[in-house]
């Protein structure tokens, strides 16, 4: 403070050097100052690694929602396909099921077995189907 007092010039040159001159009774201030000066930088640093963190995490995000939708639609037409397949294979008069079981009432001797609910399944739906032409013949005559 003694030297301010001798060179007036001194404290703006200090200044432009990035040199803060203090005196006992302004230091704790300017401690304090600066170290608030820190903290909201390193706030601020924070605070742009969230954000960038949040896009990539958002951009991520929609990513894999489009993955999630696309899968879904792949899982129904997968679904719906093999519907398809597994109506042509057990529905209808001549289906390999009933076919295979018309080759087994002929006398092949098979050495597994088809499931019994495949078999009533395709049975059941037959008799349905019978049923039905004995109606639409009796309903035409």
């Amino acid at each position: 403070m003694l030297a301010i007092s001798h060179d007036s010039d001194l404290w703006q040159s200090a200044w432009k050097k990035n040199v803060l001159l203090v005196s006992p009774s302004t230091l704790l201030f300017v401690l304090r100052t600066v170290a608030h000066l820190w903290r909201q930088e390193q706030q601020n640093r924070n605070a742009q690694e969230i954000a960038s963190r949040g896009a990539e995490l958002y951009d991520k995000l929609v990513g894999f929602v489009k993955d999630l939708d696309n899968l879904g639609s792949k899982l129904k037409q997968a679904q719906i396909t093999y519907e398809g397949a597994y109506n042509k294979f057990t529905s209808g008069r001549g289906n390999v099921i009933r076919q295979a079981e018309m080759l087994k009432e002929l006398g092949i001797k098979p050495s597994k077995q088809l499931p019994h609910n495949l078999i009533d399944t395709i049975q059941n739906g037959l008799h349905a189907t019978n049923n039905m032409e004995k109606h639409e013949q009796t309903d035409k005559s």
